[in-house]
């Protein structure tokens, strides 16, 4: 049993029933040693998944299964069974045992030449996920190589919002599928998996409310129809079916285009959502409301626009300083006189006095 690197990959060789395995592990040397051990110790206890059956199933067919059985049934299936269906296009009809952990980091890094770290630690956890249930329905007995690379640390999550001029530049840029959904978006601050998986069922036009049953926390949630969302609704009304009969990677695609067109950069679909808050908060400086409407568990949740709310009660002090700067104007120019106890009339006091009073 040996580690050997190549082309700066460190690659492990062993032999495991009288066959030569080698497998790439990544670019960490301790890694390799770790896996490597692992191994040692699957063949010492005749774990090893070259000695078990089920070792021919394609990644391809495990995918299939687990959107039926598993995927389907998840609040966000749209967005899973799509980022599955990525996963088999990267992996596609590999062998269950064929894939490595280098493989897993492949993956992760052809994700983030276009997507975020946070995007690919979904992906990361789908596949994880995958190989789990597989591991439970006997259909494969390695070691899950999702386990081996680590998921990464995301950043704080940001605030980004578009501004009233960005607004209207990205509506213009909407393509004619795309503005009912953006512009929903922005009048309900709901998230895209919310909107995508909303149905006329569940849409009141009379009430004028939209009731959400499928949420991101478990609790359903109603949100007032307002004059423009009602206007947006109304030439659309349907009887059943999807509000927006727009599949996700749809979408995304002319999402892109519309910010390409419009100048936008550093905005995702999700900070539509962000807008809808900012803008509310700052008109309206209440927090509580804004964390029933966006379906918050917690408050903390919601403090997160807190300081947009400050930013403009700033702004309104400062109006009414501007307003009642006449009032302090007769004692602009006069001298500051710290007050003491025993102190005596000053002379500038006694100016100001015959001024309101005349002389004594």
């Amino acid at each position: 049993m040996a580690i050997f690197k190549k082309r700066g990959i460190y690659w492990i060789g062993y032999y495991a029933y009288g066959r030569r395995r080698r497998e790439p592990i990544g670019s960490s040397y301790k890694l390799a040693a770790e896996v490597l051990h692992k191994r040692k110790a699957e063949i010492a206890e005749g774990k090893h998944f070259l000695n078990r059956r089920g070792n021919m199933t394609t990644f391809r067919e495990l995918a299939e299964k687990y959107k039926k059985q598993y995927a389907k049934h998840k609040k966000s299936a749209a967005e899973m069974i799509m980022r599955i269906d990525n996963l088999v296009k990267m992996l596609g009809d590999k062998k269950l045992n064929a894939i490595t952990p280098f493989m897993v980091q492949e993956m992760r890094n052809k994700i983030k030449e276009t997507r975020t770290i946070a995007t690919a630690n979904r992906y990361h956890a789908i596949l994880k996920s995958i190989f789990n249930r597989a591991r439970e329905w006997r259909l494969f007995y390695g070691e899950n190589p999702a386990t081996v690379i680590k998921i990464e640390r995301e950043t704080p999550n940001r605030l980004r919002y578009l501004s009233r001029e960005e607004i209207t530049r990205l509506l213009e840029a909407c393509s004619p599928r795309l503005f009912p959904v953006v512009a929903f978006a922005l009048l309900t601050g709901m998230r895209r998996g919310e909107i995508l998986a909303l149905k006329w069922e569940d849409v009141d036009l009379e009430q004028r409310i939209v009731y959400l049953t499928e949420t991101k926390s478990g609790r359903p949630r109603e949100i007032p129809i307002m004059d423009k969302l009602y206007d947006l609704l109304v030439p659309m009304r349907q009887v059943s079916g999807p509000v927006f009969k727009i599949p996700t990677i749809t979408l995304r695609r002319h999402y892109d285009k519309a910010l390409k067109l419009s100048g936008i950069v550093n905005f995702h679909f999700h900070d539509l959502r962000h807008t809808f808050a900012s803008h509310f908060v700052m008109i309206t400086h209440d927090l509580y409301t804004l964390q029933k409407i966006l379906g918050h568990s917690t408050p903390l949740l919601t403090q997160r626009y807190a300081h947009l709310s400050n930013r403009h009660l700033r702004s309104n002090m400062a109006k009414l300083d501007s307003e009642w700067a006449p009032i302090w104007a007769s004692r602009q120019d006069e001298p500051l006189i710290p007050f003491t106890q025993n102190a005596s009339v000053t002379n500038v006091e006694m100016s100001r006095m015959e001024r309101l009073h005349g002389p004594s």
